[in-house]
């Protein structure tokens, strides 16, 4: 299938022929079909093509076709101002011959000058979102005619609050597009709060038939991780609000003087959250993730493996990242994503090192924790919630049972009562006032009026 079958202008063929693009790939025509749907769009890119090939030519096309070319119509941001160079040459090549202005965004630039870029009207942009934002603020700019909000590989994106705000600042009926390699929570919690029922794109089905020369080699690597027979695997479900003190309750009930642990988080804020309370608590620990310097990486490793410390808090680290050579407990307090992971997680303990491995399954965690069973073939063992966890639920639940059913009897309650009968005994003593009294209201019978003397009562009584 050639470009010319997408009922393209001229111009925009021309620009495809000028880059050497005669034909989509089947991902991109998938791409293109279901941006013409004008629905919001999750776009899978396992396989490496160049999906704005697909996302981006139907805009183009659009635009060529327009007699007015002032006016912001799409924002492309990404996490990587390489990226973004590389996507606004690529839009500026593409249309060329129909003369399509593109503004690219990045921390190379003046933020004075970008801002005075913006103020012009660019058809395209595209921009890496921390300086968009920025600049976005500074000169309090509002986009009204944007038709597509694209956020171009973002598993690549950390600070999803600037992609919000740009978000925010886009009013009006705008198709938003997010393209990624991979899943993560970050990227799931984003699509819900900044997409309208997006339909995932995706080739899953012509990657699985794929030749079988190629599909062993990926076999192999995911089944390099495996879980011996003499694993004790456990779970725990964690009723809403209660992840924290089902954790210190867990290990309360665990902690022999030689036992160590290493508890493993999805983010960052929940490591350094968990280390804090385990300070508070006296209980020893110390936690590392993605971001920590080799130098503090090491220092604090080191009190781990030399048993200074006994619990270790990672958070957004995958196992096979951390040299650990023993430990008694691995705990999943966010359940991973990816059965591989966990299979990681579970050699730290699958071959004698240590004795069990416990997950900790919240609501958000049931969907990850169910494929995990489904890939492994069976399920770990569910235990019940630590005694100390129930008493606290119990104890909730009863106070808020007698609250609503005795609606605050005792000493408050009489308090409210001798008010009430009080301001109801004003309210008694008030005179009522008589259908003549309420203006607009019915007049009932008329009383009669003293008849008043003198000129102004003449005037009165001749004007009623």
């Amino acid at each position: 299938m050639s470009f010319n079958q997408f009922r393209l202008s001229s111009d925009i063929l021309k620009g495809l022929n000028d880059v050497k693009l005669e034909s989509p790939s089947p991902l991109q025509k998938k791409i293109f079909k279901a941006v013409q749907e004008k629905k919001d769009l999750v776009i899978n890119t396992t396989i490496e093509e160049d999906p704005e090939v697909g996302y981006l030519i139907s805009m183009l096309n659009e635009i060529s076709k327009s007699d007015r070319r002032q006016g912001t119509r799409a924002v492309i941001v990404t996490a990587d101002k390489e990226r973004a160079k590389v996507l606004d040459e690529w839009i500026w090549a593409i249309g060329y011959h129909a003369s399509i202005e593109s503004a690219c965004i990045t921390e190379d630039g003046d933020p004075k000058e970008q801002l005075n870029a913006l103020t012009k009207g660019p058809v395209v942009i595209v921009a890496t979102p921390k300086r968009f934002s920025e600049v976005l603020e500074e000169g309090r700019i509002i986009f009204r005619e944007v038709q597509q909000l694209i956020v171009d590989q973002a598993e690549l994106v950390e600070d999803w609050s600037a992609i919000e705000a740009i978000s925010n600042r886009v009013i009006g009926n705008c198709q938003r597009i997010f393209t990624a390699a991979k899943d993560s929570k970050e990227l799931r919690e984003a699509e819900d709060q900044m997409l309208k029922d997006p339909e995932l794109v995706t080739l899953k089905k012509k990657s699985d038939s794929k030749s079988s020369e190629k599909q062993k080699p990926a076999s192999k690597e995911q089944e390099k991780p495996k879980i011996t027979k003499d694993l004790t695997q456990y779970y725990i479900n964690v009723p809403p609000r209660s992840k924290i003190s089902t954790l210190m309750a867990h290990i309360e009930n665990h902690k022999p003087d030689s036992a160590s642990a290493v508890i493993f988080t999805a983010s960052r804020k929940t490591a350094d959250r968990l280390y804090k309370i385990f300070r508070k608590s006296n209980k020893r620990a110390v936690s590392i993730h993605d971001k920590t310097d080799k130098g503090t990486f090491d220092e604090r490793f080191g009190r781990f493996k030399s048993g200074n410390v006994q619990h270790l808090i990672v958070g957004q680290m995958s196992a096979a990242d951390i040299p650990i050579e023993h430990t008694d407990h691995v705990i999943n307090y966010d359940v991973p994503e990816d059965v591989n992971e966990y299979k990681l997680r579970a050699e730290l303990v699958g071959d004698g090192k240590a004795t069990r491995i416990i997950s900790l399954v919240s609501k958000q965690d049931r969907s990850d924790i169910n494929a995990i069973c489904k890939s492994l073939g069976y399920a770990p063992e569910e235990v019940p919630l630590p005694k100390s966890v129930k008493d606290k639920l119990s104890t909730r639940g009863k106070k808020s049972k007698s609250k609503n059913k005795r609606g605050g009897r005792g000493k408050s309650r009489g308090r409210s009562n001798k008010k009430k009968k009080r301001s109801a005994h004003k309210l008694h003593e008030l005179p009522r006032p008589t259908f003549d009294q309420l203006e607009g209201g019915r007049s009932g019978k008329k009383k009669k009026k003293k008849e008043k003397k003198g000129i102004i009562g003449f005037i009165k009584n001749l004007f009623d």
